[in-house]
């Protein structure tokens, strides 16, 4: 039995409104495809951990993504941008999450006096940044192989 195999066997077990079948099988095999076995594994854990029900295949990549690049909370990233600007840290020098959310967002400028985004609206851009980094890490993977 696969890693892959693995995932999907518990992902099977986990209650959801959607029936498991074949399709969503398959669904869920070709979100993961790409991964590497280990970065599948820690995702999994972090289901079973975090999950009370089936996570939908965005979720899952979600799932893996925090357990590869760190879980970034809306006040971490605002935290370390703030400070960023009162050590005059060059963007460049941040965590690839919180860089990468700064450059989303208007960069320093746009956070000098208050955050142009705050709460769930930062999540989501938190979010698509780690679905972002993994999907060029998969990118990458398929390139090199």
């Amino acid at each position: 039995m696969t890693v892959t195999d693995k995932l999907l066997a518990i992902l099977s077990q986990l209650p959801s409104n959607i029936t498991w079948n074949t399709t969503s099988e398959t669904v869920y095999r070709v979100a993961v495809n790409g991964l590497q076995n280990e970065d599948i594994k820690l995702g999994a854990q972090r289901i079973l951990t975090h999950c009370k029900f089936r996570p939908t295949p965005s979720e899952v990549l979600l799932n893996v993504a925090i357990e590869k690049y760190g879980d970034a909370q809306p006040h971490m990233v605002t935290h370390d941008i703030v400070e960023g600007i009162r050590c005059g840290t060059p963007p460049d020098k941040l965590h690839p999450t919180v860089m990468l959310v700064l450059r989303k967002t208007g960069g320093y400028k746009a956070w000098r006096v208050e955050a142009p985004v705050k709460g769930q609206q930062l999540q989501e851009i938190i979010n698509e940044i780690h679905i972002h980094r993994l999907m060029d890490y998969i990118n990458d993977n398929k390139s090199t192989s």
